[in-house]
């Protein structure tokens, strides 16, 4: 996650429904509503979803379920005490996690895109048993 911006960790427990298809599913649901002008083209690829917008924008959630992936659930368990929306959260349900998705964007200083990278957070906030922490 070289980029900055919209930097999200989504921690994935075990018993969690989560997955990048049902994801790309949900997104795809909702971006079709009529009430969204603009509306992206959204890419499944190996183990990443891209969210293309018209001016080439694009919003980034990989899935990963490497080893480091538990090590720094386990760091994170010790070192944070609140997740993205500060709220607390199960430390020994994050110690368990050995998969999530890790959320990004291009740059962008004029905060086009803020709420579009929140919706994607909606979604994945959607599925049981998924922690969530803003990477800085």
């Amino acid at each position: 996650m070289a980029n900055t911006f919209y930097s999200y960790l989504a921690f994935i427990t075990p018993t969690s429904d989560a997955s990048l298809i049902a994801l790309k599913n949900n997104l795809e649901t909702f971006y079709e509503r009529p009430v969204i002008e603009n509306k992206p083209e959204i890419v499944l690829e190996d183990n990443q979803i891209n969210i293309i917008f018209d001016d080439e924008y694009q919003l980034y959630i990989a899935f990963s379920e490497e080893e480091y992936v538990n090590e720094e659930a386990l760091e994170i368990a010790q070192e944070q005490q609140l997740d993205w929306n500060e709220n607390t959260f199960d430390k020994t349900a994050l110690e368990t996690c050995r998969k999530r998705f890790e959320i990004w964007g291009d740059d962008d200083f004029d905060m086009d895109y803020f709420n579009d990278s929140l919706f994607v957070i909606e979604q994945i906030e959607q599925f049981s048993n998924v922690i969530i922490f803003a990477i800085q």
